[in-house]
């Protein structure tokens, strides 16, 4: 059991980090695209300094919940397919997105 609530926690952490990774260019998006808001400061590239905001702050409380979701549910004996799978799609979505920014 507590080999598998690490692992869990282990998937819940990078996988909460990714999606808050994601949540963080949503928002930049929404922010600038959507609601045509303007932008922080009067910075000549107003995208990236808003990233530089976002990401910390929207992955470290991805990553944390992630794990503590992961391990609680674990502990307490309940499905965890669902939320791994949600992880692994939000993995899979920041590597290839990243792919695509370098190439």
């Amino acid at each position: 059991m507590r080999r598998r609530a690490v692992l869990a926690g282990l998937l819940g952490l990078v996988g909460g980090a990714a999606a808050g990774l994601l949540a963080a260019m949503l928002l930049v998006y929404l922010w600038f695209d959507v609601f045509h808001l303007p932008a922080m400061n009067d910075d000549p590239k107003p995208g990236i300094a808003m990233l530089g905001y976002a990401v910390p702050i929207l992955a470290g409380l991805g990553a944390a919940g992630g794990a503590t979701l992961m391990v609680r549910r674990v502990r307490t004996a309940r499905a965890t397919n669902f939320w791994a799978a949600a992880f692994a799609v939000a993995i899979l979505v920041v590597v290839l997105a990243l792919f695509l920014i370098v190439n």
